[in-house]
């Protein structure tokens, strides 16, 4: 069977053109996700043509017509921040192919399956893990069973309506493991900074504002067959600018013991993967495990959140500030405070300026005293949080306004999870600013950053206050645009 694979990057308008965003404007890593179907396609004797959008930078299919044109099955993945990448793609697809069938797949289709497949010209989506489901459906398409034996799929039907199969078992750790390797002969040279691997799935825990999938669902991989996979994968480095390897679990160092031992076998192996991956500040205090991770490290991040412990609660982090500021000073012990980025979420649902401000003020403070980089993020509207399902209900969101490019910067999905202000929301960023301004001073170097600036100039607009929740504000060449949502 000839497969088109189409990994979709995120896009948005800047300076009046539709470019890269986020993690997809440096080109972090590839998308694992593709790359793993790919290699678990091709095991089974497929023709898989791989369209990697996320590192040639675009929206368009206009390179990849050939194999579009004898292609049996298309599958696009997307995430809610490339929703808008994966219509266009649809689009394409379906103006140059109104017969292939189309399989959609990733966090967004799996979340929003009725609505996609209701608004685009797409056949199928696989909710959750493709793996063994995508495998299915490709016999089935071939004439060997029936659509309704596909774990995990959603499809049209005759009449209009939407059919879906029942949902298979999560993958066992010790499948993930015997997995065929994600396909990185088929990595452009010299585009990603870093490889991406995965040691585990899921997360024990389930944060309020936390959109990732497989909460409460965690499947880590012995840390012997994780080693073996890793090593395997070292010669793919070379395609990569930094060889480096970022592991893209929720969190590497959710079961302490397992993520020790997998930096002991790096040792006795004598491996040097220089390691990028997420880590929780309790982890950090769990002896032995950041002595023996720390040669093997060459970033990582640690989600603290809030600076105050209220806030910690709220959202179920489950850690306080004292534990946050202990785990900053076993990182400066062991030379590791300059490689942590410490990540807080400003202006959650229920938070005052005050609130804001205490953790502002905590966050200056611990990269003041340990060195640790601070990363402020402000709160955004994600879909499949608890907080996001919270307001759908409630109809202040919904799943169209993300079909559309500009959501990230769109004053109304900001102003409806952030509650403060503009002129509030503005006080912050200059206080931001002058926290920046001291640490530089202080150290000679800038460790605070926003990682997410509120959408474009809402202080200069008057009209922003108190807005309707049916009011969509839309920034687009500074002009402030209102329209009623349906």
């Amino acid at each position: 069977m000839n497969i088109l694979l189409v990994a979709t990057p995120m896009l948005d308008h800047v300076g009046g053109n539709l470019q890269p965003v986020a993690m997809d404007a440096v080109r972090e890593c590839p998308p694992l996700g593709i790359y793993l179907l790919v290699g678990a396609l091709a095991d089974e004797a497929h023709d898989v043509k791989l369209v990697d959008l996320v590192a040639e930078r675009t929206n368009r299919l206009d390179a990849h017509l050939d194999a579009l044109a004898v292609a049996d099955l298309v599958g696009v993945g997307a995430t809610s921040m490339s929703w808008p990448t994966a219509r266009d793609v649809i689009g394409q697809v379906r103006a140059a192919r109104p017969d292939v069938p189309v399989v959609l797949g990733g966090v967004h289709p799996t979340l929003f399956d009725a609505f996609v497949l209701g608004t685009t010209g797409a056949d199928y989506v696989v909710r959750g893990e493709a793996e063994s489901a995508l495998r299915v459906l490709c016999r089935v398409l071939e004439g060997d069973g029936q659509l309704g034996e596909v774990p995990n799929l959603s499809w049209r039907t005759a009449d209009g309506g939407i059919a879906r199969s029942p949902v298979g078992p999560k993958i066992a750790a010790e499948a993930l493991a015997c997995h065929p390797l994600p396909a990185y002969d088929r990595l452009p040279m010299g585009v990603y900074k870093s490889l991406a691997v995965e040691s585990s799935r899921g997360c024990g825990f389930d944060c309020s504002f936390c959109s990732t999938p497989y909460r409460r669902s965690w499947r880590g991989v012995p840390p012997e067959a994780f080693v073996d996979r890793l090593e395997s994968l070292l010669p793919f480095l070379d395609r990569t600018r930094l060889r480096t390897v970022h592991v893209v679990d929720d969190e590497f160092s959710m079961n302490r013991r397992r993520a020790t031992s997998i930096a002991r076998l790096l040792d006795r192996r004598r491996l040097r993967a220089r390691l990028i991956y997420d880590s929780r500040a309790d982890d950090l205090l769990e002896p032995g495990f950041v002595e023996a991770i720390a040669p093997h490290t060459y970033q990582f991040l640690v989600g603290a959140e809030c600076g105050y412990d209220e806030g910690l609660r709220r959202i179920g982090k489950r850690t306080t500030t004292a534990m946050l500021i202990e785990a900053a000073g076993v990182l400066a012990r062991y030379g590791l405070a300059g490689r942590a980025e410490f990540s807080f979420i400003l202006g959650l649902p229920w938070e005052s300026v005050a609130e804001v401000e205490r953790t502002l003020d905590f966050a200056a403070a611990l990269a003041e005293q340990s060195g640790v980089r601070v990363l402020l993020n402000w709160y955004c509207q994600v879909p499949g949080s608890r907080l996001w399902d919270e307001d759908r209900r409630a109809q202040v969101v919904h799943e169209s306004l993300y079909d559309d490019y500009g959501f990230m910067t769109d004053l109304y999905l900001f102003r409806s999870g952030v509650k403060l202000r503009p002129s509030e929301v503005w006080h912050i960023v200059d206080r931001v600013a002058a926290s920046r301004a001291r640490l530089h001073q202080a150290n000679g170097s800038h460790l605070i950053e926003f990682a997410t600036p509120p959408p474009k100039d809402p202080r200069r607009h008057p009209l922003t206050e108190g807005l309707s929740p049916l009011a969509i504000v839309e920034v687009e060449r500074g002009r402030l645009c209102l329209r009623l949502r349906p």
